[in-house]
């Protein structure tokens, strides 16, 4: 494969913020799809910005108008456009259902899959991999009406069992993944600078709350010029950051939830910052490194798969439901124990023969 000879920093999207991470990811995975060779990923520094390596020559500008083109058309109806048919369902009709429509009877959710699938197998139709990194058939939940019917919230016994979303939409009030793709969308749409400003200089934008993956855009009174409380998301790189979810494989075991990079203990974001350009399809392999995800990272292994630093962002709490990503912080690393050991001194152990 021949290496990308053309570099395009993104000065906007910085190592150590889960939003910037997040949206470096989207940016991969949205040109991936849309340039005839597979672009790579990588950072200038520990703390440092995205690097997009390409085939072919890109500006800011360029770049963004590339990924604009996979804005949707009616964001109202279908926001996902490099995966039509996933975020436009509709809430299911049973009394007590999750509000969010992708939490789905698992019976449903797996005939929808069958069929991503065998369209993946017969086209390479993209729609299997993205159900599967939104939607978790792995780890089940109950209908609201039934949780408030069984004493034990573990036993499933009975009840309709509906699929969980990912991890990193974190969701309060009445907030739902396709609702906050659909409104990201929006703005892009209507002030398409939006997607240029989320790769070079960030745009505030009144009374949007994003998707709770930044801890800057609750805007609290004594953080924004007119002195008022105030939601302030940054629509494009929220927008960017919503398709990177789909680098994060979706686990589980039935009652607990799973995915790559996340610590279900925590509730918290842990992520790499690497060297080496890497593709959508080897940054995957990256990501889903056991030294990637450890409480004690070793410093000899991390150098050796190219890592120069992790981050990790915890998952706030508000008395509604989910607050937002905290902002990343390093992750200490323990000294490296593979190092040279101190030289001591040999003893002789048989006399020293006498002169003369």
């Amino acid at each position: 494969m021949r290496i990308p000879s053309h570099q395009l920093e993104l000065p906007a999207l910085y190592a150590s913020s889960p939003l910037g991470f997040l949206a470096a990811l989207g940016t991969l995975h949205l040109t991936t799809h849309l340039l005839d060779q597979a672009p790579r990923l990588s950072w200038s520094g520990p703390d440092g910005p995205a690097v997009l390596h390409t085939h072919q020559p890109l500006t800011h500008h360029s770049l963004a108008d590339l990924l604009a083109t996979q804005l949707p058309t009616q964001p109202d109806k279908d926001p996902l456009a490099i995966a039509p048919g996933i975020l436009n369902q509709l809430r299911h009709p049973a009394p007590g259902s999750p509000n969010d429509p992708l939490q789905i009877p698992i019976d449903e959710a797996l005939t929808h899959l069958r069929t991503h699938a065998e369209a993946e197998r017969a086209h390479d139709d993209n729609r299997a991999h993205w159900f599967t990194s939104l939607i978790n058939t792995l780890s089940l939940t109950l209908s609201k009406r039934d949780k408030a019917s069984t004493p034990n919230s573990k036993d499933t016994a009975g009840g309709t069992l509906y699929t969980r979303t990912t991890p990193y939409f974190g969701r309060s009030g009445q907030m739902t993944l396709p609702n906050n793709w659909t409104k990201a969308a929006q703005h892009c749409l209507k002030d398409p600078t939006h997607i240029h400003a989320a790769l070079t200089r960030w745009q505030r934008v009144d009374d949007y709350a994003g998707a709770n993956l930044d801890h800057l855009s609750t805007g609290d009174a004594h953080m924004v010029s007119h002195g008022k409380a105030t939601q302030q998301g940054v629509p494009g790189a929220t927008w960017l950051a919503l398709h990177g979810f789909t680098a994060f494989r979706l686990t589980g075991n039935t009652n607990r939830p799973g995915a790559t990079s996340w610590d279900t203990t925590n509730h918290a974001f842990t992520w790499p910052i690497w060297h080496p350009p890497h593709t959508a399809t080897t940054l995957t392999t990256l990501l889903e490194h056991p030294d990637t995800r450890t409480h004690t990272p070793n410093p000899t292994r991390l150098h050796n798969l190219g890592i120069a630093a992790l981050y990790t962002a915890p998952r706030t709490r508000l008395p509604y439901g989910d607050g937002p990503l905290e902002p990343g912080r390093p992750v200490p690393v323990q000294p490296d124990r593979l190092g040279n050991p101190k030289r001591t001194t040999k003893h002789r152990t048989t006399p020293k023969p006498e002169a003369g």
